[in-house]
């Protein structure tokens, strides 16, 4: 596949992950979602990672846009890492749904509405696009630790609003019978593998492209 029409798909990518995100927060400010509206909704993961993801995505949009003028041919290095970080976030929250939020709530729930793009389309189409369409720069060892830094700080924001603030419930069941440090340990443990399998991945498919 050519640079351009790479270059192309991306944009739509990016373009449908933005705009798509931006229509939910309206409809979270406005309708709401699951009996909440507004401000409330930033507590939860699935909310944050999606806008993470679809700042990431607005990024990429102008890079793509750059390249397919011919003034770019490389993404820079902060909006890589940025992106990287959209995609393990919203991959944590695809397999969380996956494996155990649909077994247990169903999936008429989870990809119901707006849930169908933050619980599927988003994450799928970052994915996709980072890994397939992008310009293939290596994500070096050290650099894994900007995946999971978002879910280190939303971890611990979550256990302080939980257990010292008491403003949240515990609506993870992290804290069930006080077992906040193995339901945290396990969590920032499957991120930081999962950081690692991207990067392998996306180091080997940059290897192919480049050899």
């Amino acid at each position: 596949m050519s640079v351009k029409a790479k270059a192309i798909l991306s944009l739509i990518c990016n373009l449908v992950v933005l705009v798509v995100t931006s229509i939910v927060a309206v409809l979270y400010f406005t309708v709401g979602q699951n009996g909440h509206a507004g401000a409330y909704c930033f507590r939860f993961f699935t909310t944050d990672s999606n806008f993470l993801a679809a700042f990431a995505a607005g990024l990429l949009a102008v890079c793509d846009i750059q390249i397919l003028r011919g003034k770019m041919t490389t993404i820079p290095r902060p909006v890589t890492l940025l992106k990287f970080a959209g995609v393990i976030t919203l991959m944590l929250t695809f397999l969380t749904v996956i494996v155990l939020l649909i077994p247990t709530y169903g999936v008429s729930r989870l990809w119901g509405g707006t849930g169908f793009h933050m619980h599927f389309t988003a994450p799928v189409l970052t994915f996709l696009s980072f890994m397939f369409l992008e310009p293939h720069s290596k994500i070096r060892l050290p650099e894994t630790l900007w995946g999971l830094l978002p879910v280190v700080i939303y971890g611990f924001v979550y256990l302080a609003q939980v257990l010292i603030f008491k403003n949240w419930p515990d609506f993870y069941t992290f804290n069930r019978g006080g077992m906040w440090y193995v339901s945290m340990t396990v969590i920032f443990a499957g991120s930081y593998l999962m950081c690692l399998l991207v990067r392998f991945l996306r180091n080997k498919l940059s290897s192919k492209n480049n050899g």
